[in-house]
């Protein structure tokens, strides 16, 4: 399997890195470090896909139609041998199977072999990569992705239909509104896939889970109606740098019927709408969704088309378009010039006619005075810098007597410009600009503040073209006389993971992005990181809710129990929210810091962990 980091290498030197994870499916490796076998027949495909645990490569030959029965087990790749190897029928999955990676097949269900899908993972089935493969007419889904299946990739992949059957539906992820298991699961990455020809909606439609969709390009020509992306029930979609050219709706709201909050769609500006008919993608959380737990990087909206026409599908080319497909024809490094390191590129390519797709503009397999003319025409030319730098990352907050102490880590950019600091008393929303010219460091103490109250802030990179990026997550902090404090909330630095989920909006009251909800289960729990600087006596606050009856935990400091039982009382209802707070003498160094159930009911809803002392730090859970 060839792994997400593709390196430009153009004539010898690098050309840029573009780290394109596998995103939540990325620990996938399916049937590596087993045997290699090469199949023929449809029997025989079954017969090496369902043998259980056992890793094996499976190499596809010709075309097989497989019909309903195929159950792939765990620690399976199946790869097209080129790029005619077909599936004719359903691909299912064993219960409960995992480490399975899916690439260069095509496959098509046009019969509705058993529940008429392409591809359809459901009951539970985890770490997943489908990538560089084209599924096209199934008489259902495309993909589907339902009943607690998780750590999904979907990338380089090309869905279309050849005639309009009225169910002309993509990618369903979640199957019902009352699938509420399916909470805190459904987490799923799709990058650089192509919806295309007559596909209708459903690209993908997502109830409960989290979902990032980022560096796809969407041509299908919708008729009115249609729509790109669903937004159902308790959803969470972060939406970056996609392409959407003449379709109807690039997003349709399900407004929950069952009683469960509304999903949420959050757009960053990278996104391109090309003639699109319903401008709907004006509402916009993208500040305040979730931010994913790995590693990416965006290609430019206005790239995408040529990126994914020239990757995506079984028969997809390796790697990225020749540079004169994204950039001006000599500019091989990609960085907006044609200068002397390009010259010195082009110079490894001169007369050669091996490996030269990225310099033979006429593809007359020789790199010429043809070539050379067209770089001394670009000579000193460039695009005019329209990339922004990356969103700061790593921000944390302290709030001290009449003041808020920032910081975070320092961006890398050669042309960075420096930091705008934002504030607001409203989380994820209203903020203003605290600093002018931007700020050479990466610390900054707000001394505009009240002792008690609550302030929610957020920082952005500029670079010298004036490109600012996009905001960094929030951090909060309350300023307080009685001495430093910090304040550790979810999808923020310092929050580590839960047993259950982040609820973005069944209950209101909370006061940052949502509040932790975990499982209903003895021993469910969740875990922060912070740095104690100085040992000595600390407060450890939690602000909840509970509207049963009273619910106790423990606290754990690095896996070694402070505090066997906390009382957390019921508050009459879930909306109501509370505090309770226990005195923890600490010791200086890293902490791990779990609150744990100790009853079936799980952990009452956590708004945030407020902790105060001589010394308190948030640190990162890496």
């Amino acid at each position: 399997m060839k792994k997400v980091l593709y390196v430009f290498l153009f004539m010898g030197v690098c050309g840029g890195t573009v780290l394109a994870s596998d995103g939540f499916g990325g620990a996938a490796t399916g049937g590596q470090g087993g045997a290699i076998v090469l199949v023929t027949t449809p029997a025989d495909l079954e017969y090496y896909a369902e043998i259980p645990e056992t890793p094996y490569i499976i190499l596809i030959d010709g075309i097989l139609s497989i019909g309903s029965s195929l159950e792939i087990c765990s620690n399976k790749t199946l790869r097209g041998l080129n790029s005619s190897a077909t599936l004719i029928g359903q691909v299912g999955f064993r219960n409960r199977s995992s480490n399975i990676v899916i690439e260069r097949l095509n496959i098509t269900n046009p019969n509705g072999e058993g529940e008429g899908d392409g591809i359809s993972l459901k009951q539970e089935i985890s770490d997943v990569l489908i990538t560089h493969c084209t599924v096209y007419d199934c008489e259902d889904g495309c993909l589907d992705i339902t009943n607690q299946s998780d750590l999904v990739t979907v990338s380089w992949c090309k869905f279309y239909y050849t005639s309009d059957t009225g169910h002309n539906f993509a990618n369903l992820i979640g199957s019902s509104d009352k699938q509420t298991k399916d909470r805190g699961k459904l987490r799923v990455t799709m990058h650089h896939n192509w919806w295309s020809s007559l596909c209708k909606e459903r690209m993908p439609r997502v109830r409960y889970g989290q979902v990032h969709v980022y560096n796809n390009y969407y041509d299908a020509e919708l008729l009115a109606g249609g729509y790109c992306i669903g937004v159902g029930v308790e959803s969470h979609l972060r939406v970056e740098n996609n392409y959407f050219e003449q379709v109807w709706m690039p997003w349709k709201n399900y407004y929950a019927d069952t009683g469960y909050p509304d999903g949420e769609i959050g757009w960053n500006e990278g996104n391109i709408f090309d003639n699109c008919s319903e401008p709907t993608w004006a509402v916009n959380h993208y500040d305040t969704i979730f931010v994913p737990p790995y590693e990416y990087a965006l290609d430019k909206g206005e790239l995408v088309p040529a990126i994914v026409r020239w990757g995506a599908g079984a028969d997809g080319k390796e790697g990225y378009p020749p540079h004169w497909m994204l950039t001006l024809y000599g500019d091989f490094n990609s960085d907006g010039i044609v200068d002397w390191d390009d010259l010195a590129s082009m110079a490894d390519f001169w007369l050669e006619n091996e490996n030269i797709d990225n310099a033979d503009f006429n593809g007359d397999g020789v790199v010429d005075m043809h070539e050379w003319a067209l770089l001394a025409g670009n000579w000193l030319c460039g695009l005019s810098d329209t990339t922004a730098p990356a969103a700061p990352a790593a921000l944390w907050a302290l709030g001290d007597n009449g003041q808020a102490v920032l910081k975070w880590a320092a961006n890398s950019e050669e042309d960075l410009a420096g930091y705008y600091v934002y504030r607001s008393q409203v989380s994820g929303a209203d903020y203003v600009p605290l600093n002018e010219p931007p700020l050479s460091g990466t610390e900054y103490i707000d001394t505009d503040v009240a002792n008690g109250m609550m302030y929610y802030y957020t920082v952005s990179a500029v670079d010298t073209s004036r490109n600012e990026s996009r905001f960094s997550v929030q951090a909060c902090a309350v300023p307080s006389d009685v001495g430093p404090s910090i304040l550790l909330q979810e999808e923020a630095m310092g929050f580590c993971g839960i047993e259950g989920i982040i609820d973005y909006g069944k209950h209101n009251g909370f006061t940052g992005v949502g509040f932790l909800d975990t499982e209903n289960a003895n021993g469910a729990g969740i875990n922060w990181k912070i740095n104690i600087a100085s040992a000595g006596d600390y407060s450890f606050t939690w602000r909840f809710a509970n509207g049963s009856t009273d619910r106790s935990a423990r606290l754990l400091i690095n896996g070694t129990e402070s505090i066997s039982s906390i009382n957390f009382p019921a508050t009459g209802a879930w909306n109501a929210w509370s505090e309770v707070s226990v005195a923890v003498p600490m010791t200086a160094g890293l902490k791990t810091i779990r609150l744990e159930a100790t009853n079936n009911d799980g952990c009452a809803n956590i708004d945030y962990l407020h902790v105060s002392g001589p010394a308190p730090k948030i640190a990162g859970c890496e």
